[in-house]
């Protein structure tokens, strides 16, 4: 056997989707080709597919992720970067997966170890839209993972360097960054962190941006209008989810100097958390024995939430920015194309933090994308375990830089 007949037997193993097989056999081969980049490039995306793109448990386990990343690292060291690589894939999908299960320090550790002047700047197209570079990427998931960790200062200066670089042309491409920007500096320079969320409110006129403008007004001492900044965000929460509220009602109670309007906002905030079956917060609790709390487990949080939120304001702002254009109608879409029909696929994975989103695996492919959204016969979530009958159609994935698909009107197997 030849290097090439090892690198193709591998090759074969992974394309099945036998991805434990390759990286079991392309371990025994590289000891008979320790020099080939060929064996050692193919058994690099097999432990991609396996560890990396498989990987379960990953908040329960994060090291061994990490250690997969790290694995196709030493496996490429030749020449890891380029266009198409399995290093910078695995960092992304990793950061990713990471991110998800709230290990933030990991998925950060993992973008630093990037060599950022390897990566690429060159963009792609898919059905008219752009795909963002791998450096843009980069800049992206780094921005995101050290705002979670609330690390202000390396922050601020990711996305300076970012919106700095010239890659980002339109102001939808600079709206995460110019919003983590302003996140970064709004202690610091609440003028300027104003400026950039007006422009990102433009964009997205959601009650997480409105929040950060009250921030703002109060660090700039407009307190009466922060405070009824927040009442506009807390009109744009869903009652159903008032956990999406807790930061608001949080800067509200801290804003406020009147004791009744803060024991409701206080209780507001335990029984949300008694709700979730979350355990109990000894800053809540400190403050509640302070202001002479009863207990807020039949407390009303909705109604109390809904008596302070200023929901007409919020949709009124909602469609001023949207130029009064309803949703849904402001651009076409195009309908995907069917790749097949009655494909038959088995659910393999649901995400911790988007329980809504799942992936299933289908003879020949990759892990193929499935939604509560797009599958709306199935009872959701199904089990891991359960094998589904439906449409594949076209979609991008935007990690690979490729073409991909997902399930669309999929149906319990018969």
């Amino acid at each position: 056997m030849n290097e090439d007949e090892a690198t193709a037997e591998i090759k074969a193993l992974r394309d099945a989707g036998n991805f434990q097989r390759a990286v079991e056999r392309g371990y025994q081969l590289l000891e008979a080709f320790p020099n080939s980049w060929k064996v050692r490039g193919i058994l690099a995306w097999s432990v991609y597919s396996q560890k990396v793109k498989g990987a379960l448990n990953v908040g329960q386990q994060p090291g061994q992720i990490a250690a997969a990343v790290r694995e196709i690292r030493t496996l490429t060291e030749h020449g890891p970067y380029g266009r198409i690589s399995a290093y910078v894939l695995a960092v992304q999908e990793a950061a990713s997966k990471l991110s998800e299960a709230g290990r933030h320090a990991m998925a950060y550790e993992l973008l630093s170890e990037v060599d950022r002047t390897q990566l690429s700047k060159e963009t792609s197209e898919f059905k008219g839209k752009r795909v963002s570079s791998q450096l843009e990427k980069w800049f992206n998931d780094t921005s995101k993972e050290l705002s979670a960790l609330e690390q202000w200062e390396p922050l601020r200066a990711i996305c300076e360097e970012a919106l700095a670089s010239g890659l980002y042309k339109s102001d939808e491409d600079k709206l995460w960054l110019r919003y983590r920007l302003a996140i970064s500096t709004i202690d610091s320079d609440p003028a300027g962190a104003l400026d950039l969320i007006q422009q990102v409110i433009l964009i997205k006129n959601e009650s997480w941006a409105i929040r950060h403008r009250a921030r703002c007004l109060y660090n700039l001492g407009q307190h009466d209008q922060a405070e009824q900044d927040c009442r506009v965000a807390l009109g744009g929460v869903n009652l159903r989810k008032p956990e999406f509220a807790i930061k608001i009602l949080e800067d509200m109670y801290n804003y406020t100097e009147d004791d009744e309007k803060s024991i409701a906002l206080l209780q507001t905030l335990r029984a949300i958390r008694i709700v979730n079956r979350w355990p109990k917060k000894d800053e809540y609790e400190s403050a509640a024995s302070d202001l002479g709390c009863g207990d807020a487990a039949d407390f009303p949080f909705a109604e109390t939430i809904a008596r302070f939120a200023d929901g007409e304001a919020f949709r009124a702002q909602k469609k001023d920015a949207t130029g009064g254009i309803p949703r849904g109608r402001d651009k076409e879409r195009s309908k995907p194309s069917v790749i097949a029909e009655g494909v038959k696929g088995t659910l393999v994975r649901l995400l911790p933090s988007q329980p809504n989103v799942g992936f299933a695996k289908v003879d020949g492919r990759d892990d193929v994308l499935i939604t509560r959204n797009d599958n709306s016969e199935l009872s959701w979530p199904p089990r891991i375990g359960t094998v589904v009958v439906g449409t594949l159609v076209e979609t991008m994935d935007k990690k690979k830089n490729k073409k991909s698909a997902k399930f669309v009107d999929s149906r319990l197997e018969a």
